[in-house]
């Protein structure tokens, strides 16, 4: 389910948020999916969780490095647990929101946010006040 009431994004607590930030380039794409990886490892979540964490954190990190930012700026990606699960959130420079396409078969690319839809319980967007925009995804706590 997709949330754009920026009121309705998951909050970080007050410690224990994991933060990656990267220039934007192909590499921090794997960057922050290892990152992630280790961090979803370390909290003890099940491989099956660790995969969905995998694919959920691409799509967002590749749509960061793509459309959110320009060259060598920076792509911020964070992970937490909060009460209804844990969140991995990619923060980017642009302002400009994503603008989820419809799942089709035949399509090339623009099928990453309709498969994190898919994947997860919840998911958002919100633009942040430091400037840019945060997309998150919510994951099912199965530890």
């Amino acid at each position: 389910m997709m949330i754009t009431d920026s009121g309705l994004r998951p909050t970080p607590p007050p410690s224990g948020v994991a933060v990656l930030e990267v220039k934007s380039e192909p590499e921090s794409i794997k960057a922050a999916r290892d990152f992630v990886a280790d961090w979803f490892t370390e909290n003890a979540y099940d491989d099956d969780l660790i995969y969905i964490a995998r694919t959920v954190v691409t799509e967002l990190a590749t749509n960061a490095h793509r459309h959110g930012s320009g060259e060598d700026d920076p792509i911020t990606t964070r992970v937490f647990n909060t009460d209804a699960g844990p969140v991995i959130e990619v923060l980017d420079a642009s302002p400009e929101l994503p603008s989820p396409k419809p799942l089709t078969l035949d399509a090339l690319t623009g099928r990453g946010l309709a498969m994190v839809d898919l994947m997860v319980p919840a998911w958002g967007f919100a633009r942040i006040p430091e400037g840019g925009k945060a997309v998150w995804a919510l994951l099912h706590a199965h530890a």
